[in-house]
């Protein structure tokens, strides 16, 4: 189970690694992505902001991992799953494309430090976001700070929130699926 974990947790950075190469006129990943496509029946992505969509892509992607490490623990206590093996794996994947994502959105916008201070001002939403990657990647390894996982998880929802204009569905979801997993864990103290 943990290779499949592993393999599935991998798949994002492989289509990001992909995107990313995508257009760099590499005759041998050219002739594997029109093959691929042909296969599938799908096509590659060709954003104009390559750098900024697979920031999103590497957010998205340590979204979903947040909430399934985060919900490890609500089905071990009601339904009786026992995924607890797996939950620092998932975390630490999360936590990871958790930095990719900041890393690429710094890259996005060149590693101005001048216009990333003036964004960080004007847009609360990347301040709560970097609250809660401190957050949630230091509390599981300080065993006296464990519960600050708690308020990681009201910082990424703050982040959604106030991040997107209109969310979408999948922000929807997850945030659903946050909140649901936060009031189960709270409850059942």
């Amino acid at each position: 189970m943990r290779i499949v974990l592993i393999f599935l947790a991998l798949v994002p950075f492989a289509l990001m690694s992909a995107i990313f190469l995508d257009g760099w006129e590499m005759a041998w990943f050219e002739s594997l992505r029109v093959s691929l496509e042909a296969a599938f029946g799908f096509s590659f992505p060709h954003p104009s902001h390559r750098l900024y969509y697979l920031s999103k892509l590497a957010g998205l992607s340590s979204l979903w991992l947040f909430v399934a490490a985060f919900w490890i623990t609500p089905l071990r206590t009601f339904v009786r799953f026992d995924f607890v093996p797996f939950k620092k794996l998932l975390g630490g994947f999360a936590v990871g494309y958790a930095f990719l994502h900041l890393g690429l959105f710094f890259a996005s916008h060149g590693f101005s430090p001048a216009l990333l201070s003036r964004l960080s001002v004007t847009h609360p939403f990347l301040i709560a976001g970097m609250a809660a990657l401190v957050v949630l990647a230091l509390a599981p390894w300080i065993k006296a700070w464990y519960r600050l996982i708690y308020l990681g998880i009201v910082l990424i929802i703050i982040h959604l929130l106030t991040g997107y204009r209109v969310l979408g569905l999948e922000h929807i979801l997850a945030i659903s699926l946050l909140t649901t997993a936060l009031a189960l864990r709270l409850v059942k103290r």
